[in-house]
């Protein structure tokens, strides 16, 4: 009768077999079921109990969060919680999402004490008086190079040793590479992305279009103002009727031209009439060296901003 009553009562039976760590009450009754914090992983864990997921946070200097799917025995640790990546915390079916600061710190055993770099986790033996442990590399660090944009990581990304992380390049960067960010054994990403500075060469640049709306005209597009809103912060637009619209500019020199970027026309008092500018084609040479061929549906020519 009294196997029976272990089996059943699971949490029972690690509150007793770990009476030396104090009581686990607060950091059980604060579990947030049914939640997991997304993209923000250091590492994760197959076939780890919920309390070992919990351990392995509290060991890793850098965790702050762990996500726990009890169906699999799966462990995730992360490096920010609910709180500095809010709009990360999401529901998920089946996942149990706690925070590192809800469990005594005594679960760490001999590295409840260790003086662990950010970047490192405390190994030792678990459940032992043992007080001999080792700081071992984990992660390679949130990537701050200039230019990489992390908004486009994935599910599965991590930035613990040999993991990757799939990025992209910010607005005002061009890319080169697959996008690959690749944590190495020796603790430092290899990069596969670059990011190039975009130059507006066309800044200032003489500008000329086939006809102007109102007084609309076409240095309105080479202005460097890059807000869309075409009443206050003005774009150029040519003629209502024009069936064969263009716009162009004369960049006065030779350019190795690596990217064309046509900021379009945003919200304004009219709503959203972005759908105006359609079928652009854009030809680079000749006399000018960089020139804007704009074909029209619809309503007619609309606007370029900035």
């Amino acid at each position: 009768m009294l196997l029976f009553q272990i089996i059943s009562c699971p949490w029972f039976l690690i509150s007793f077999l770990v009476p030396c760590y104090g009581s686990l009450q607060l950091g059980f009754s604060k579990l947030q079921r049914g939640h997991r914090l997304d993209r923000k992983l250091i590492q994760s864990f197959p076939e780890l109990s919920f309390l070992d997921c919990v351990i392995e946070c509290l060991v890793t200097p850098r965790c702050k969060s762990v996500n726990y799917f009890k169906g699999a025995n799966f462990c995730e640790i992360n490096y920010e919680n609910k709180t500095t990546a809010e709009t990360r915390y999401m529901e998920s079916a089946g996942w149990v999402y706690s925070e590192k600061e809800h469990w005594p710190k005594e679960l760490a055993g001999a590295c409840s004490n260790s003086t662990c770099e950010i970047n490192q986790t405390c190994k030792h033996k678990r459940y032992s008086e043992d007080t001999f442990f080792e700081c071992v590399l984990s992660d390679c660090g949130i990537p701050d190079q200039n230019g990489i944009d992390l908004n486009t990581t994935r599910r599965e990304d991590a930035i613990g040793i040999h993991r990757r992380i799939h990025a992209s390049c910010a607005d005002g960067y061009s890319q080169s590479g697959s996008g690959w960010l690749i944590c190495q054994s020796n603790g430092e990403w290899k990069y596969d992305i670059v990011c190039t500075v975009l130059t507006n060469i066309a800044l200032g640049k003489p500008a000329t279009q086939l006809s102007t709306y109102l007084d609309y005209n076409a240095a309105y597009a080479v202005d460097g103002i890059r807000e869309t809103n075409h009443l206050v912060h003005k774009c150029t637009a040519t003629g209502d009727g024009d069936t064969n619209p263009w716009w162009k500019v004369d960049l006065q020199a030779v350019y190795y031209i690596t990217s064309v970027r046509i900021l379009n026309r945003g919200k304004d008092e009219y709503g959203d009439v972005s759908f105006r500018l359609q079928d652009v084609t854009v030809t680079i040479g000749g006399d000018v060296c960089c020139c804007g061929r704009v074909m029209w549906h619809g309503e007619g020519s609309e606007a370029f901003c900035g």
